[in-house]
């Protein structure tokens, strides 16, 4: 059958000749076979080096696991591209074909896509260093710019938030020059309250004492730290501005600021402490 085949196309069929038709053949479902292996010896290494890399981090597991495996897909499919362009011209070469031509088009296609796309470039580039150094991340408050928001997706080249107005901001990771996060590790409640000046300090300390002591209690699940009086941080003609603190988790902030100041304001009442009212000018 392989030598009526031969025949068609006018080959006389030898061993010599069949060797010469198979050998390729073998070549290249030998680089292919490689490929494939070589690509699952990657992932199954990147896989054990980033649960290594997990088990030294310290922070919330859920946040590093994202982030883990965000960098394997992303080191992943660079090595894909890598191993599939370094076997895409192992394979032209066994068909006997010039690979110089293939190459010096590839090249002349990359540089012009590159001028064609600069800002998309620079907006990988800078996505990949902001997931690399975990500058920020899916479920971070962060202040981009004018923009506020809660980070609800991101991508290499994009980041999206939606702010407290439910509006969606999409920046291109290249724009983003500095950001504020508001949600690492822990943050803190400030609650300010300005008292007349005839209120006698002493007994407003210990009051506001009070208020810490329940809030401690009351969120102890969102409070970290113990809530201190950092003492009067400003003097005015309306009064004495006194300034209280404490660590919660970041997500718990405006939540512990609010109810801190109800409760204020419960054992003030209680105390008959009436707070500064502004004066109108």
């Amino acid at each position: 059958m392989l030598q009526s085949l031969l025949s068609r196309f006018g080959l006389n069929y030898s061993p010599e000749l069949l060797t010469h038709l198979l050998l390729p053949v073998a070549h290249i479902v030998t680089i292919l076979v490689m490929g494939v292996v070589v690509l699952k010896l990657v992932d199954v290494a990147l896989k054990r080096l980033w649960a290594k890399v997990a088990e030294r981090d310290i922070g919330g597991r859920s946040r590093q696991d994202k982030r883990h495996e965000t960098l394997r897909h992303i080191v992943s499919s660079f090595v894909k591209i890598l191993i599939w362009g370094i076997a895409f011209v192992m394979v032209i070469n066994e068909l006997g074909l010039e690979t110089n031509a293939v190459l010096t088009g590839a090249g002349i296609l990359g540089l012009a896509v590159g001028f064609g796309a600069q800002s998309m470039v620079k907006d990988v580039i800078a996505g990949f260093f902001i997931v690399l150094e975990d500058q920020y991340g899916v479920g971070d408050s962060v202040k981009i710019g004018e923009h506020d928001g809660i980070v609800e997706h991101m991508t290499l080249r994009i980041s999206i938030l939606r702010n407290f107005e439910g509006h969606v901001h999409v920046i291109p990771n290249g724009s983003v020059s500095s950001v504020t996060v508001m949600t690492r590790d822990w943050a803190r409640a400030v609650v300010d309250i300005t008292v007349p000046h005839n209120v006698e300090i002493s007994r407003l300390f210990a009051v506001l004492e009070t208020s810490g002591t329940r809030i401690l209690t009351e969120l102890k699940d969102q409070v970290l730290d113990k809530p201190e009086i950092l003492g009067i941080e400003k003097l005015s003609a309306e009064g004495a501005t006194v300034r209280l603190a404490v660590k919660t988790l970041p997500s718990k902030r405006a939540d512990v600021t609010r109810e801190w100041r109800r409760l204020i304001r419960e054992v003030l009442d209680k105390e008959g402490i009436e707070l500064s009212q502004k004066k109108e000018i």
